[in-house]
């Protein structure tokens, strides 16, 4: 089973990432002993990169902006022009190349079961 744990840890994050930014935050995806992936995210909710090596895509978007929504922001976005095909699958619009989601949106079910 994948776990993703959200890492703040500002010397482990720029050992696999250049991104400067103060409120840099990273969802690390582990199996056992191996990282198929991880998000590099801020605080503020940008997505800045994420590198996916065994098909964890969606799992790390959803693991970052779950994280986002229990810390209370409201959207989730990237400028990032590399990402912007997989977050459009997942549900985010993207408008003057900035790809958003509204989060709390993005979590509700798409339908009721009665």
């Amino acid at each position: 089973m994948i776990r993703v744990t959200v890492i703040d840890d500002t010397r482990i994050i720029k050992s696999v990432s250049d991104i400067e930014n103060d409120g840099i935050l990273m969802a690390w995806a582990q199996e056992n002993e191996k990282s198929p992936g991880h998000c590099i995210f801020s605080k503020e909710g940008e997505i800045f990169s994420i590198v996916d090596r065994d098909d964890v895509f969606e799992l790390l978007v959803r693991a970052t902006l779950n994280y986002l929504d229990l810390q209370g922001v409201k959207k989730g976005f990237c400028k990032n022009e590399a990402l912007s095909g997989g977050l459009k699958r997942l549900g985010f619009t993207e408008k003057d190349g900035i790809c958003e989601v509204d989060i709390t949106t993005f979590f509700k079910p798409c339908c009721s079961h009665k």
